[in-house]
């Protein structure tokens, strides 16, 4: 009785306990989250005092357009100041007769619209416009500039009695000191540049500091007077011991301008010296590094006098021309060490791009509150252990269910590296083991090989003695293959995959018949003796397919054999003249459909669990003909690379699509795309996509993609690239087809997507009664990780009730509606 009533209170004290820690946890984290509030962008403010035009000579992707923007709003928004922004993109239409349009279009926009009480003026030209045209324009109103690379000019400019600025200090000596100093048998120093004024300013700043370096090579490469073939050849035959300082360069002598990031990736890809830079960007992109001015610093500073002479009174003229802003050192921390650079070397306040972070670095804002709230959740634990200590029943239900957690949370975790029980390669690691380790061009076999009959092993003698005779079986088979030079995996169950190189297999191979040997033998457990057979499919390379395609062609094999008997091996190769036949047939078809508008969309529905609403649809693409299914011409399309084509087209069929739909007023929900792994060398897709959504006037939210697991198994950077653009705009991701591929569930732990797709099969497969607990952990593990989870392949309405209470968000099948025309999709209403 005593014991009852010490429980009692103690599990109320625990309680009490874990909610003061919770609450502790709560508050700490309201106050990150209010402090990382504090450091966002100010927004416009709610009382607008002032307002003022920005005139810039760039657009909106120059490079230093992201910091002139912050600066200037850090500067002008808590000062109650509003700004339009005016973009003249002088480097694409720069000619005077382009600058004569702009200022017809300027002077008839700015006539209509006089609320503006300053101008900011953003670079040379801006500021030989804003200088022209003062008169006419800006009479009476102060100029206050910045960016400026011309020193002469910006002189000239800040004698008028209405104008001030800064001077953009060229950081480009001190860039050249620590080149020097880091790698001093470097004594060819190479500029390469353009001649707009930035790169003009460059290349005279360059040459005037030859002379105080007398044992040093100058040269530059004018990217003005060069193609993009030339300048690439040009960077291709730099000097081995050269060092180069990329600079302004965005022009070709064809008047062509290019991005920073596309001038970038052309000159890391085709430089093999050290490249250096005076001006931000391109550090994470195989930029070495350099000193550079803080653009947010002067335009902030920029802002600051304008707020001085509207809000304070003070007299525009009573500023000097400004020739200093603070500048910033960044530095690619993998290329240092790569060139042996000594840290000491550089300067202290330097910013490492890439710089390999401590656990302590990554969780020591959070970290207190994780252990707040874990020792909550430790308390909690302890509090209803101590209520439920004297009921046994609910006890051992309890503590089963944690020891089920937690074998199936370790078993997670072991199997997203190898197989738990077997200790040979799992199905993921085979697969990567193949695509990195085995081209085309190679001779090899691969064997897929399934014990015949192993389920009435674990239905007549139990699963512990299956499980002890297939464990003694992938043991002789990991012997076999270490001795003959080959390689074994689990594929699934009681399947394996073998990889044999250098030599094509048959079934009267010595290695086959060997293999055959290994189960003449007759496996024991538990005192048991069993005789077992094994079915083989074997698939030779032939220099036209990826391994991934004979693992499926060997695959085929084996169930080819298993239908002629027990013990039979089945070689592929005799069909692949048919396959590669058939391939030519669909891409005859596919050219023709591309060429003469054949394709037409189907748009499944896509309907909430809880509130049985459509929330979205999935765009599936056909063929107007029907000659071919998509699972039959989209893998031929893709091996054929045409999927970047054939992406992109459907991709416009769709925003045109529900652009068509805004126009007719109707209500529209958000399609997803398929993505295919193919197209990840499509390195302009997001580009492409961000356009059509401006041309359309769609909203972002109402395009998401979907990908397949072999797309995030490739880990690469145009994989980052594609995720952090579409991240950029606003586009939804969904993990299609999961449960098909190779990886564990532990694997979503690092998938980068919003949404995962639980594919049929694992429907088909487990919600079964028996089985259906596995779908309700998959669920509640997706949402774990702060993802959403839909459930395709719903056919009937048992399914859709068991999946809705086990918290699925999004269901989709027939159970709803199959995939539809446009004019049905749009109209779709859910049946109650």
């Amino acid at each position: 009785m005593k014991r009852r009533n010490y429980l009692f209170y103690l599990r109320y004290i625990l309680a009490a306990m874990g909610v003061v820690c919770l609450i502790a946890a709560f508050g700490m984290l309201g106050q990150h989250m209010q402090q990382s509030a504090f450091s966002r962008l100010p927004q416009i403010p709610s009382e607008v005092k002032h307002k003022v035009l920005v005139l810039s000579s760039y657009e909106p992707t120059y490079f230093t357009f992201e910091d002139q923007e912050i600066g200037l709003r850090e500067g002008l928004y808590p000062n109650g100041i509003e700004f339009d922004t005016v973009y003249m993109n002088t480097k694409k239409f720069g000619t005077a007769e382009d600058i004569e349009t702009f200022h017809d279009y300027f002077k008839d926009r700015f006539l209509r619209d006089k609320t503006y009480e300053g101008v900011l003026v953003g670079d040379d030209d801006a500021l030989k416009f804003a200088l022209r045209y003062q008169k006419e324009l800006f009479d009476g109103m102060p100029l206050v500039f910045y960016g400026i690379n011309d020193l002469q000019f910006a002189k000239e400019a800040s004698r008028n009695p209405m104008v001030a600025g800064f001077y953009e200090k060229d950081y480009l000596q001190e860039t050249m000191e620590t080149a020097m100093e880091s790698l001093p048998d470097r004594k060819t120093l190479v500029a390469l540049h353009d001649e707009s004024a930035a790169g003009i300013a460059d290349m005279n700043m360059f040459y005037s500091l030859a002379d105080q370096y007398p044992d040093y090579t100058f040269i530059d490469i004018d990217s003005s007077t060069l193609s993009q073939e030339e300048l690439i050849r040009s960077l291709q035959n730099l000097p081995k011991n050269s060092m180069l300082f990329y600079m302004t360069c965005y022009n070709d002598k064809y008047g062509n301008s290019y991005s920073m990031l596309n001038r970038t990736r052309t000159v890391v890809n085709n430089v093999t010296v050290p490249i250096f830079r005076n001006y931000s960007g391109g550090r994470d992109a195989g930029v070495l590094g350099g000193t550079y001015m803080d653009f947010r610093v002067q335009t902030h500073n920029a802002a600051q006098i304008m707020c001085d002479v509207l809000n304070d009174d003070v007299e525009i003229s009573e500023y000097s021309l400004i020739l200093d802003t603070p500048s910033m050192t960044e530095y690619n921390y993998p290329l240092v060490m790569e060139y042996g650079i000594p840290i000491d070397n550089l300067p202290k306040d330097t910013i490492y791009v890439d710089r390999p972070t401590t656990f302590f670095d990554n969780y020591s804002e959070i970290l207190p509150v994780a252990l707040l709230m874990i020792s909550s959740m430790v308390l909690f634990i302890a509090a209803m252990y101590a209520a439920l200590k004297n009921e046994k029943k609910v006890n051992e239900a309890l503590r089963d269910s944690k020891e089920e957690i937690e074998n199936s949370h370790y078993k997670l975790q072991y199997q997203a590296q190898h197989d738990e029980f077997l200790d040979v390669f799992n199905r993921r690691a085979m697969v990567e083991y193949l695509n990195d380790n085995v081209t085309m061009n190679q001779v090899y076999s691969i064997i897929m090989l399934d014990i015949d009959g192993f389920k009435d092993v674990n239905e007549n003698y139990g699963h512990e003695a299956g499980d002890k005779i297939l464990k003694t079986i992938a043991d002789h088979l990991q012997s076999f293959c270490h001795a003959n030079g080959m390689t074994l995996g689990r594929y699934g169950g009681d399947e394996f995959l073998i990889y044999c190189p250098s030599e094509r297999l048959d079934e009267n191979s010595k290695k086959i018949c060997d293999l055959k040997k290994l189960f003449s033998q007759s496996f024991t457990s538990n005192g048991i003796n069993i005789v077992l057979s094994a079915s083989m499919g074997i698939s030779n390379s032939d220099g036209l397919s990826y391994p991934e395609q004979h693992i499926i062609n060997a695959e085929i094999a084996m169930y080819e054999a298993k239908e002629r008997g027990r013990g039979m091996i089945f070689v592929y190769a005799d069909v692949m003249k048919d396959k590669v036949n058939n391939e030519e047939k669909i891409k005859t078809q596919f050219i023709k459909a591309m060429e003469k508008d054949g394709f037409y969309m189907k748009y499944q529905p896509k309907v909430s669990a809880e509130a049985k609403e459509l929330v979205g649809f999935e765009a599936l693409i056909r063929m107007k003909d029907g000659s071919y299914e998509p699972n039959l011409f989209i893998p031929v399309v893709e091996k054929s690379g045409w999927i970047t084509r054939l992406g992109r087209h459907v991709t416009l069929m769709v925003v045109k699509q529900l652009s068509e739909w805004m126009a007719q007023g109707k209500k529209i929900y958000p399609i997803s795309i398929n993505f295919s792994s193919k197209q990840i060398h499509d390195i302009g897709y997001v580009s492409f996509l961000k356009e059509l959504l401006d041309i359309y006037d769609v909203d972002p939210k109402y395009l998401q993609i979907e990908f397949t697991e072999s797309l995030l198994l490739e880990n690469s950077i145009q994989t980052d690239d594609l995720f952090e653009g579409l991240k950029r705009l606003g586009i939804k991701t969904l993990l299609d087809d999961f449960g098909t591929g190779y990886s564990s569930l532990a694997y979503l732990i690092y998938v980068p997507v919003d949404d995962i797709k639980l594919d049929k099969s694992l429907v088909d497969a487990y919600l079964i009664d028996g089985k259906d607990s596995f779908i309700e952990d998959v669920i509640k593990l997706v949402h774990d990780m702060g993802k959403t989870i839909t459930i395709e392949g719903v056919e009937y309405e048992w399914q859709y009730e068991k999946l809705r209470n086990y918290g699925a968000d999004t269901i989709q099948g027939y159970y709803f509606s199959k995939p539809l025309d446009p004019n049905e999709a749009i109209s779709f209403e859910v049946k109650k």
